[in-house]
């Protein structure tokens, strides 16, 4: 982000697009690949996020990819304890985040996508409906842009 903002010397918006999935029973889950995966998802949305508002001039955006793993009520899976932690985190944080951003004119969203067809889906060993990459990015593209404007604090479930 430093190396795009020092060429640049402007931020309009920030995609927090990243995550880890290791698979395993919780009984069996080590305590490092615990904050493997909460470091992954979770603390880098923090850090870019933060960055981001230490940058970012009214108008912008910050859009975070979280998962329907995180959402209340929708399908968990055995083996991704760890995964549904962070992306559950990761909701409240864009909501946090919202409420700060607002007095500075920042806005903060985030996309909830079922299962998309990444090599982390072949990991999951999820089954079922399949989500397009593209279009998920074509949502993602208009919550970045300034014809979402009215959104923030939005956390935008996409079911396959």
């Amino acid at each position: 982000m430093r190396g795009a903002f020092a060429r640049l010397h402007r931020l309009d918006a920030l995609v927090n697009n990243a995550g880890l999935l290791v698979k395993r029973p919780l009984a069996e889950l080590t305590a490092e690949e615990w904050d493997a995966q909460l470091a992954g998802g979770l603390r880098s949305a923090f850090l870019c996020g933060r960055e981001a508002f230490r940058r970012m001039g009214a108008g912008g955006s910050v859009v975070n990819i979280s998962s329907l793993s995180g959402v209340a009520g929708a399908e968990k899976f055995p083996g991704m304890a760890a995964y549904v932690a962070a992306k559950s985190g990761l909701a409240g944080l864009t909501e946090a985040m919202a409420v700060e951003g607002r007095p500075l004119g920042i806005r903060v969203n985030a996309v909830s996508p079922g299962a998309i067809d990444t090599p982390m889906l072949k990991i999951s060993g999820v089954l079922g409906p399949i989500l397009d990459p593209a279009a998920v990015a074509r949502i993602v593209g208009w919550l970045a842009s300034p014809e979402s404007a009215p959104l923030s604090g939005a956390n935008l479930r996409i079911d396959p």
